[in-house]
Formats: C-alpha cells, sequence, structure tokens
C-alpha cells in the first residue's frame, strides 16, 4: 500500500480530532456508530430497511456470503450507511467505520451489481480509495497512541478487541501495519539498566 505524502499522519489527526467531537479520550474507544452521529450519518441493520421481503432479507444477511458486510447509499443529500446485522460485533464495527472513512475522505460511491446468486459486486472498484478507507478505518478504530495503550496495560488481545469494539482481525492487523511490537521491543532493548 503506498500513500500520498502525509497521509498516514493525516489519518492519526483525524482520528484525535474526531475524539474530541464525540467526547473521548485520544486512547479511548471510538464506535462507528458514535462517529456517524457526530457527522451526521445515518447507519441502518437491513433488518431496519422498510418493504423488504423474508427471501430478499435473507439472501442479503446470508453469513456464508461475504461479498458486502456494509454499503453507504445517498439519500437525496445525505449518506446512508446499511450493514449486515448477522456479523460479530467487531466486525459490524470495522465495516461501518470503513463506510465512513469512505464519507470522510470524499470518495465516489462504488455501483453495486447484483449477481444471480445474490452477491453484491462493486461495478467501479477503486484499489486505491479502498486502501485508503482501511488505513483511515483502522486509525479511527485503533489510532498508535490506542495500540500503545493496549500494550502498556497489557491487555490480552480478546479484552482489546472487546473494549476497542474491533474485530481480532482488525486489531491484528493495525499491531502490524503500525509496527507497535516492533517499536516498544526496540525500546525495551535501548532502556535494559546497565550493570556496574
Amino acid at each position: 500500500m503506498a500513500f500520498r505524502r502525509g497521509f498516514k499522519s493525516q489519518c492519526e489527526r483525524r482520528s484525535v480530532e474526531f475524539r474530541k467531537q464525540v467526547g473521548a479520550a485520544p486512547t479511548a474507544p471510538m464506535l462507528a456508530r458514535d462517529l456517524a452521529r457526530v457527522i451526521g450519518v445515518t447507519v441502518w441493520s437491513t433488518t431496519q430497511i422498510a418493504g423488504i421481503s423474508r427471501e430478499h432479507l435473507d439472501v442479503l444477511n446470508d453469513q456464508a456470503d461475504d461479498s458486502w458486510a456494509a454499503l453507504t447509499m445517498r439519500v437525496g443529500a445525505s449518506n446512508l450507511i446499511v450493514y449486515k446485522p448477522v456479523q460479530s460485533a467487531g466486525r459490524r464495527n470495522n465495516a461501518v467505520m470503513h463506510e465512513l472513512a469512505h464519507i470522510i475522505l470524499g470518495h465516489e460511491l462504488a455501483q453495486a451489481c447484483l449477481l444471480d446468486d445474490g452477491s453484491l459486486v462493486p461495478g467501479n472498484f477503486d484499489q486505491e480509495q479502498e486502501d485508503e478507507a482501511d488505513w483511515l478505518a483502522g486509525t479511527l478504530l485503533l489510532p498508535r497512541s490506542a495500540l500503545m495503550s493496549i500494550r502498556e496495560r497489557h491487555l490480552v488481545d480478546s479484552d482489546a478487541c472487546l473494549e476497542y469494539g474491533v474485530s481480532q482481525d482488525m486489531l491484528n492487523w493495525r499491531i502490524r501495519m503500525t509496527g507497535i511490537d516492533y517499536q516498544l521491543s526496540r525500546s525495551c532493548r535501548t532502556t535494559k539498566p546497565m550493570r556496574l
């Protein structure tokens, strides 16, 4: 993933700014629903959409279908995020934050095509926009300061995931991408007490 110069730092700054807006400390968890409320984005589960037949709802909520987790629709001048409720709480939070990241970054909405088997496929997929949304969403959920706090408090991964409302995959990815564990291990090696 190659990002434009300064993009990662900008994401960290946005994470701090949005945490202030939701009334959270820089190392505190921030749920996607709280951020959505602050920036004026409506978030619905598929079960909240009126007029969908049971058959279509079953197709949309199929756990075996990983073609989509959440999507954004424009309704007039507003954005609506719809998510699949059958996912774990952490996965739902990740998916909604990813959609919010697209909105924050001003990305063009993808056009979705519905295949015969019920799978949703984006019609104008843009890998660069997906990578940017992944990075911003990850930073909003788990900024460097939060990752440092997790490690300094010696939280086990399952507790960290529960506290921050993220999936294990998201936590692993952010730790790997930021190099937090490597940074801390180097710091420990350079600050060992000297024997006299």
